[in-house]
């Protein structure tokens, strides 16, 4: 009863009194097209109540991370209610960094995240490859009219959601790759530009790319459903990168285990046990039929059976 009386208080989205339905640094993407498309309206974010709750927990989240900073000594500015706007390009398009903090005497800019497993897991192994839109984020601040003169980079401080670990990297200021993308953003919306789709790399990680890819889905629409189900399909992501991650874990202890083990039968490792044990399995084998009975016999014996599946993948571009 508590848990549906929460949702429910939910349902409707409410305005956060910042964004208003205009175009921010957050619409605005590497891929030309994304923010058209984001400009326009045209590909809108469905979101339920557990998907606002989320984001509002995520927002907490943040909010903890800079209280953990200032535990640890640093000093920042622009933090929580009071993070100042900034303006970029001819437009300009207004974005909301998370804050400024002083490193080792040079204050720079701070973007907290907080993320689940796989994108924390991600984020520490290859840094930014696979977030192209914190990236795009992040440079965008950088050249803004207020930081693109007296700011040399970005703090992006990462909390692993579940066991609160933290992670950060700096990232430095590069005009060369956030001119191009304002210069297009403006030609969208001050010169009603239209750019061209096409797939590449950035669409693995769009949100997009099912709107952007219908056309190739059209062609043969016999037994093809499109659902906008992002809830869903996050909590598949989720779960398989959990299931791979605990194999890669379970085989590293077992190499372990055996190491440790050697020719003995038992190991007793804190409250593991691990024991050596022999199966005897009994099978047909194939070639041994064909030797004995012949090929055609083989033929006789063997039995075409359908077992329908359900085989789930990410769609890559």
């Amino acid at each position: 009863m508590l848990s549906q009386a929460v949702l429910a208080s939910y349902e409707k989205p409410e305005s956060d009194g910042i964004h208003g339905g205009q175009l921010t640094v957050t619409g605005i993407s590497p891929c030309p097209y994304g923010t058209y498309l984001n400009y326009k309206h045209l590909d809108p974010q469905e979101t339920g109540p557990a998907d606002r709750l989320r984001m509002q927990d995520g927002h907490w989240q943040e909010m903890q991370v800079v209280e953990n900073l200032r535990h640890a000594g640093f000093q920042m500015r622009f933090t929580g209610s009071n993070q100042m706007t900034l303006h970029v390009g001819r437009i300009p398009v207004t974005g909301r960094p998370d804050g400024l903090i002083v490193v080792d005497g040079r204050e720079d800019v701070l973007e907290v995240k907080a993320m689940s497993l796989n994108r924390f897991t991600n984020f520490k192994a290859v840094g930014l490859e696979k977030e192209p839109l914190i990236k795009c984020q992040e440079q965008l601040y950088l050249a803004s009219e207020e930081f693109r003169d007296s700011k040399q980079g970005t703090w992006i401080y990462a909390k692993h959601k579940d066991t609160c670990r933290p992670y950060d990297l700096f990232e430095p200021k590069d005009l060369s790759y956030s001119e191009p993308i304002i210069e297009a953003t403006e030609e969208i919306v001050l010169g009603n530009w239209e750019p061209s789709f096409g797939k590449c790399p950035l669409c693995t990680r769009c949100r997009h790319r099912l709107f952007c890819w219908k056309e190739d889905f059209i062609l043969d629409t016999s037994g093809t459903k499109v659902a906008g189900l992002p809830e869903v399909a996050e909590k598949w992501r989720e779960g398989k990168f959990y299931k791979d991650y605990g194999k890669l874990l379970v085989e590293e202890a077992r190499v372990v285990f055996e190491e440790y083990l050697g020719d003995d039968e038992l190991l007793l490792a804190e409250d593991l046990r691990v024991r050596r044990i022999f199966q005897h399995r009994s099978q047909i084998s194939t070639s041994k039929f064909v030797e004995k009975f012949g090929a055609a016999a083989l033929a006789d014996v063997m039995e075409e059976t359908i077992v329908p599946q359900i085989r789930i993948s990410e769609v890559e571009y």
